[in-house]
């Protein structure tokens, strides 16, 4: 018995350092993204079997850029390959990511005032929190039409409750990017004891704001104040 009640405290424990130690040095090794996103240009990643090309262009959007980034740890040296595309008509970017036989996709919306929003499919998109304005929710498993119906949503609201609307992009995809990771890994750093929280972050984030829209944290964030 006591050797099954040390394996119950042990391996929650283990999985907990195995957490926190991943996710400080995945924060401290995106906190300089220059060298880890890298531009190439590869056709054949577009033959993607999700048919995730085929539907980004039947819905008005044209490839914008193509990357591999490296900022994967613990992975071995292998890298996730990522599209982003973009529609005009709508202000929005698609990014598509996959590494492997594994893959998500998001829709990306920067709007006035400095907000942003994102629409994930992947709940490792929660992992750990975004500054001030920067808006996530996620979706699992959701298609890419029921994903922008939800990103559509959230846009009506966000116009609704802050006044604000879609931008034109005003650099690169890849500066955005960078841009956007650089603020998030700052953000993060400033919390008091963030290595700390960094496992405590991932585990809860994931399962307490997964499948709920930003509508429904927003106005859940009202009522506890």
């Amino acid at each position: 018995m006591s050797g099954w009640l040390y394996l119950i405290v042990l391996l929650p424990a283990a999985y907990w350092l195995l957490v926190t130690v991943v996710g400080v040095l995945s924060v401290r090794k995106m906190s300089h993204p220059e060298k880890l996103l890298l531009t190439v240009q590869d056709a054949e990643r577009l033959n993607d079997p999700q048919g995730i090309s085929d539907w980004a262009r039947s819905e008005g959007f044209g490839l914008d850029s193509q990357f591999d980034f490296d900022g994967l740890v613990g992975a071995g040296g292998v890298k996730m390959a990522v599209e982003g595309w973009y529609s005009p008509a709508k202000r929005l970017f698609l990014m598509h990511y996959h590494v492997q036989d594994k893959f998500y996709y998001e829709f990306v919306t920067g709007l006035e005032g400095e907000y942003s929003l994102t629409t994930s499919r992947s709940a490792d998109s929660l992992a750990l929190p975004f500054p001030p304005r920067v808006f996530m929710q996620v979706f699992e498993n959701a298609s890419l039409d029921a994903l922008l119906q939800e990103h559509e949503k959230a846009l009506a609201y966000f116009e609704q409750r802050f006044g604000v609307k879609p931008l034109e992009p005003d650099r690169p995809l890849r500066d955005l990017i960078l841009q956007s990771l650089k603020a998030q890994m700052t953000y993060v750093q400033s919390q008091p004891l963030w290595q700390l929280k960094v496992g405590w972050w991932y585990l809860t984030r994931r399962r307490n704001l997964r499948n709920r829209s930003v509508v429904e944290q927003i106005e859940s964030l009202d009522r506890d104040q």
